[in-house]
């Protein structure tokens, strides 16, 4: 064989090894590609004792409340954190723990303490943080209340019912009791001006209660309800006759 076919023959073995080498290359790019895990994120929720998004906190001028907060465990990588941090507290409220971090599912009693702080409505907001997640905020407000929370809603209120057999709106008028915490709603879902209602309020749950009574023009009257600073939300059952079928209704206090 003469030099040029031996470099010719050189040259075409050279190239075939590069395409093999270049092959091989690409091949291992793919196996080693096709090893990457994507790693999907950890999911979770913040929830309060029912089950749903940090709800608003009713507290004294002077004490303390207590209040559970969840970190549900809802899918992604098993081992990662959770911070939460409370912001924007104002001074004279207290919180414990403002700032800390724990593995999903886990619990957290927030503590807050109230010294001598003006009745008021103070929004603050939990941010919660996770390795490789977008940053969630959650927004509420720390309503401080008078010791007698019935005080909240002296006057008169705008009422409109929501009911299984009539929809109606009028005026009442709240007075107080000679016990804290318990008020007499006039005219409550207006059957009349000569009625009056006894309403119970659970200042430290944001609820309230109407026990089984005559509230005047024949009627009787139970129910339950929630509050807030301004609005009273009553569900209720009546009977003007009896032996006639109750009026349930949702009844709405405003102010």
């Amino acid at each position: 064989m003469n030099f040029n076919a031996m470099l010719v023959s050189f040259r075409f073995k050279n190239n075939r090894m590069k395409r093999i080498v270049l092959f091989l290359l690409a091949f291992c790019a793919i196996i080693i590609s096709c090893k990457k895990v994507v790693r999907v994120p950890l999911n979770y929720s913040v929830e309060n004792a029912q089950d749903t998004t940090p709800q608003d906190v009713y507290l004294m001028s002077t004490g303390t409340a207590y209040v559970d907060v969840e970190v549900k465990f809802l899918g992604g990588p098993a081992t990662d954190s959770v911070t939460l941090e409370v912001r924007g507290v104002p001074a004279g409220i207290t919180v414990s723990p403002s700032k800390a971090t724990g593995i999903p599912t886990y619990y957290y009693k927030y503590v807050y303490t109230t010294k001598n702080m003006p009745v008021g409505t103070y929004p603050v907001s939990i941010v919660s943080s996770a390795p490789g997640t977008v940053t969630k905020t959650y927004n509420y407000n720390l309503i401080v209340i008078p010791a007698d929370c019935g005080t909240l809603f002296i006057g008169n209120l705008n009422g409109s019912n929501n009911c299984s057999v009539r929809d109606i709106t009028y005026v009442s008028e709240v007075t107080a009791t000679d016990t804290a915490n318990k008020v007499s709603v006039n005219n409550l879902g207006g059957y009349g001006l000569n009625t009056n209602t006894i309403v119970k309020l659970d200042c430290e749950h944001d609820s309230l209660h109407i026990a089984s009574q005559n509230i005047g023009n024949g009627v009787t009257m139970s129910g339950y309800g929630t509050f807030t600073s301004n609005k009273m939300v009553i569900y209720y059952s009546a009977v003007a006759t009896p032996g006639a079928p109750a009026d349930v209704c949702t009844a709405t206090l405003s102010k």
